[in-house]
C-alpha cells in the first residue's frame, strides 16, 4: 500500500504520519489485545483526504489479521456509489489479481451469507462496503451471524459518522432505526474495532457516557501536502478569496427565482474567466467546477440551473460571435483583471477568447437532488462542470478541481452543517489564485469563527490527552468555543448541555468578597498592573482611566490573580468559566481596554450593597438627556469600542463603596464584556 501512496507523490513526511495514526488506531483492535467494541475517533478536515486514511487503514487491518472490513461510506446512494468506488480504485482491487479480497455491497439474505461464509472459508478478506441505512445494516448484521463472523476480528468504519449514525430520539428515551441498527451489528459481531472518521466531531464529543458510539479515543489525521481548508480562505487569504454577496440576494426559503441574483451572473463570470486563464495556462488542470448552493427545495434548485442553463447559452452565443475580447460580457472582463490581479498568469486576447469560448461550449450543468434524473456527476464527459444542489451536496460529496463557490442559502445555526456545506474546505493549494468564495456577510462571519472553534478543539484535545485525561471528560470540563449565536449539533442527538455566555454582554462581579485581607490583594493588583496611574481617556461626559494591554496580560497580571471569586461567591459570576474562555480567544495578542471606574473626582462611586445580591446597579447607565452641543454619557455597558464592535473584549475595574453605613471605605470589582463567542459543555 505503501508505495501505491511513493506513486502518488505523498511525502514521505506525510506517510509515515499516516502510517504511525494507522498502528495507534489499530492498538486498540482485539486483533493486537483481548479488548472488544472499542470505539475511536479520527479527525480530519473537510475534503482533507480521509479517504487516503480510511484506505490505509483498511489495508493495515488485513495485514493484521482482521477478516471482515465493515465500511459505511454514505447516507445516500449516490455518496456510497463514489466512496466504494474511489475506495476500491485506492485499494487496488479492481486490477489485482492475487485472490486476497472480496467485495460484497450490502449484503443480505440467505444466498449471500451462505456466499461471505464460502469466502471467508476460503481465507479471503472481505470488504463490505454498506449504505447507512437502517434496513441494509441489519441485513449485514444477520448475514455476519450467519456466517459464523462472530468470533473474528472485523473492522467497522463509519465515514461522516456525526451525520446519520446518532441517535435521533435520545431525547425521548428510544433509540432511532439506524442508531438500534448499528447496535446490532455491533453485538453481532463481539470482537471488532468500530471508527469514525468525520471533521466535524461535535456531536461524538458531547455524547452522553453510556452512549455506544461516544468515542473511547481520539486519533487526529493531518491533511497532506498543498490541502487549503478554512483558514486560508477564511482568514489568511480572506481579502483575496472571500466575496460577499449583499443580503436582499439571499435566497428566500419559499419563493422561486425569476432571474439569477446580480452576485451569482458576478460569480458565473468569475468562474468562466478564471477556467478560461487556467485551463489555457495547464490544459491538464480540468476537470475544473463550480457549486452552487442556494436552497434544500428542490424546486428552487431546479429553477437555478435552468436559468444558469440559460445564461450559459446567452454567453456562448456573445463569444462564438464576438471578434475581439471587448465584445465579451463584461463579468467575464472584470473578472479576468482581478484574477490575474490576485496572481493568475494571464494570457494574450486572442487566447483568452479562445479559453472563454471553450470554457462555455464545455459548462456541463448538474442538478443534483433527491429527484433529478442526473443526480450522478460523470467528471469524465467534459472538463468544465456546474453544480446546482442542496443538502446531496452537504457532506462527503467531492466536487472535482472546484474553484468557485456561490452559497446565497440562509446560513445554518449548526456549525457542523454549515463547515460541511461549505465544501471550500479542500481546495487544492495550487488553484489558489482562481479560487472565489461567494456568500451573505452572516455566512462568512460564522465560517471565519467556526476556523477557531475547528483549531481550538483539536489544540484542546491534544493538550487534554496529552495531561492523561480520558477523551469522555473533555466534553465536561474544556467543551466547544463556538460562534455567537450558533449551536454544535442537532438538538435531536444531544442532552444536557451547558452553555456561558450564549448571550454576549458584561459579566458583573457584583458581590466581591469584602475580606480585608481579599480587599488589599485585590488593590494591590490593580495598583501593580498601571491602572491607578493610567492616563484618563474620554468617552464623553467621563473620562475613565484607561490602559491598552493585551488580552494575555491582563488575564495573567489582573484576572487569574483576581481573589474571592469561588464558585458561588457572587451571583452569576463564573471566573473560571470566563479566564477559560478569554484564555481561548483566537487574538490573546489583541490590544485590550483596562478601564478604571471610579468617582469623576477621584475616589470610589456609591452603590447600594444588597447581603445577598451584592452592589445594586454597579454599571452606570447612559445620560437621560442627550443635549446638542453638550458632552454626552453613553453608559458603561457602551464605552470601551463594545458598541462598535460587539466582539471586542472589554475588562472594567470599578472602585465602589457600599451606602450602608459602617460598611469598608472601598473596593474594587470587576464586569467584562467577553465578546460574542460561547462555550459548550456537557453536564
Amino acid at each position: 500500500m505503501d508505495a501505491s501512496f511513493v506513486r502518488r507523490d505523498l511525502s514521505a513526511m506525510t506517510r509515515e504520519s499516516l502510517w504511525t495514526v494507522v498502528d495507534s488506531i489499530l492498538a486498540h483492535g482485539p486483533s493486537l489485545n483481548d479488548r472488544a467494541g472499542a470505539t475511536g475517533l479520527a479527525l480530519g478536515y473537510v475534503q482533507s483526504g480521509k479517504t487516503t486514511a480510511i484506505t490505509a487503514l483498511i489495508a493495515a487491518a488485513a495485514d493484521s489479521g482482521y477478516r471482515v472490513i465493515v465500511a459505511l461510506l454514505g447516507s445516500t446512494n449516490l455518496l456510497l456509489e463514489q466512496n466504494h468506488g474511489r475506495l476500491i480504485q485506492a485499494l487496488g482491487l479492481d486490477h489485482r489479481q492475487d485472490y486476497r479480497w472480496v467485495v460484497m455491497v450490502n449484503p443480505s439474505g440467505v444466498a449471500r451469507t451462505k456466499e461471505m461464509a464460502d469466502w471467508l472459508s476460503r481465507g479471503r478478506t472481505v470488504l463490505v462496503p454498506v449504505l447507512k441505512h437502517a434496513g441494509r445494516i441489519s441485513a449485514l448484521a444477520k448475514v455476519l451471524s450467519g456466517a459464523d463472523a462472530t468470533n473474528m476480528p472485523v473492522l467497522i468504519i463509519d465515514d461522516e459518522a456525526d451525520q446519520a449514525s446518532l441517535n435521533t430520539e435520545v431525547n425521548q428515551g428510544l433509540e432511532s432505526r439506524t442508531y438500534d441498527a448499528l447496535t446490532q451489528l455491533r453485538a453481532a459481531v463481539p470482537r471488532h474495532l468500530y471508527v469514525q472518521f468525520t471533521a466535524t466531531p461535535y456531536a461524538p464529543l458531547l455524547l452522553e457516557p453510556d452512549d455506544h458510539l461516544r468515542p473511547d479515543f481520539i486519533e487526529l489525521l493531518q491533511p497532506g501536502q498543498g490541502y487549503t481548508g478554512g483558514r486560508e480562505f477564511f482568514v489568511d487569504h480572506a481579502d483575496v478569496v472571500v466575496r460577499p454577496i449583499p443580503t436582499l440576494d439571499e435566497q428566500a426559503p419559499r419563493s422561486l427565482p425569476t432571474q439569477l441574483p446580480k452576485s451569482l451572473v458576478e460569480a458565473f463570470g468569475s468562474f468562466v474567466a478564471g477556467t478560461a486563464l487556467l485551463l489555457r495556462s495547464d490544459p491538464t488542470a480540468a476537470p475544473v467546477s463550480m457549486l452552487v448552493h442556494s436552497t434544500q427545495r428542490n424546486d428552487v434548485q431546479a429553477r437555478y440551473h435552468f436559468l444558469l442553463q440559460r445564461l450559459v447559452r446567452r454567453w456562448t452565443e456573445v463569444a462564438t460571435t464576438a471578434q475581439d475580447v471587448d465584445a465579451l460580457p463584461q463579468q467575464v472582463m472584470d473578472e479576468r483583471g482581478r484574477i490575474t490581479t490576485l496572481g493568475a498568469p494571464d494570457v494574450s486576447d486572442h487566447d483568452f477568447l479562445e479559453g472563454v469560448r471553450f470554457a462555455l461550449r464545455e459548462t456541463t450543468l448538474w442538478l443534483v437532488n433527491s429527484v433529478s434524473d442526473v443526480n450522478k456527476v460523470d467528471w469524465k464527459v467534459a472538463p468544465v462542470h456546474v453544480l446546482v444542489g442542496g443538502n446531496k451536496l452537504d457532506r462527503g460529496f467531492t466536487v472535482e478541481g472546484l474553484t468557485v463557490t456561490y452559497m446565497n442559502r440562509p446560513a445554518s445555526d449548526q456549525v457542523d452543517t454549515l463547515e460541511q456545506r461549505a465544501r471550500a474546505f479542500g481546495y487544492r493549494s495550487d488553484l489558489l489564485p482562481y479560487c472565489q468564495f461567494f456568500a451573505t456577510p452572516r455566512t462568512l462571519k460564522v465560517l471565519r469563527e467556526t476556523v477557531d472553534t475547528e483549531y481550538d478543539l483539536r489544540a484542546n484535545l491534544r493538550d487534554w490527552l496529552a495531561d492523561g485525561h480520558d477523551v469522555s471528560t473533555w466534553a465536561r470540563h474544556v467543551g466547544l468555543l463556538l460562534p455567537q449565536g450558533t449551536k454544535p449539533s442537532r438538538q435531536t442527538v444531544l442532552t444536557t448541555l451547558s452553555r456561558f455566555n450564549e448571550r454576549p454582554g458584561w459579566h458583573q462581579l457584583r458581590r466581591p468578597s469584602v475580606d480585608p485581607l481579599v480587599r488589599d490583594q485585590n488593590a494591590s493588583i490593580v495598583e501593580a498592573i498601571g491602572l491607578l496611574g493610567a492616563a484618563p481617556a474620554d468617552y464623553g461626559r467621563l473620562h475613565h482611566p484607561t490602559l491598552w494591554l493585551p488580552l494575555d496580560v491582563i488575564l495573567d497580571q489582573l484576572l487569574t490573580r483576581w481573589a474571592g471569586v469561588e464558585v458561588g461567591s457572587s451571583p452569576g459570576w463564573r471566573h473560571q468559566e470566563l479566564l477559560d474562555l478569554l484564555g481561548r480567544l483566537p487574538d490573546r495578542g489583541a490590544l485590550t481596554p483596562l478601564l478604571l471606574m471610579e468617582h469623576p473626582e477621584g475616589g470610589p462611586r456609591q452603590r447600594e450593597w444588597d447581603p445577598e445580591l451584592g452592589f445594586i446597579n454597579l454599571m452606570q447607565g447612559a445620560d437621560p438627556v442627550r443635549r446638542p452641543g453638550q458632552p454626552w454619557y453613553p453608559g458603561d455597558r457602551a464605552i470601551g469600542g463594545v458598541t462598535e464592535d460587539p466582539e471586542r473584549v472589554v475588562v472594567q475595574v470599578h472602585r465602589v463603596r457600599s451606602t450602608e453605613p459602617g460598611a469598608a471605605p472601598e473596593l474594587f470589582t470587576l464586569a467584562i464584556h467577553a465578546g460574542r463567542r460561547g462555550v459548550v459543555r456537557k453536564v
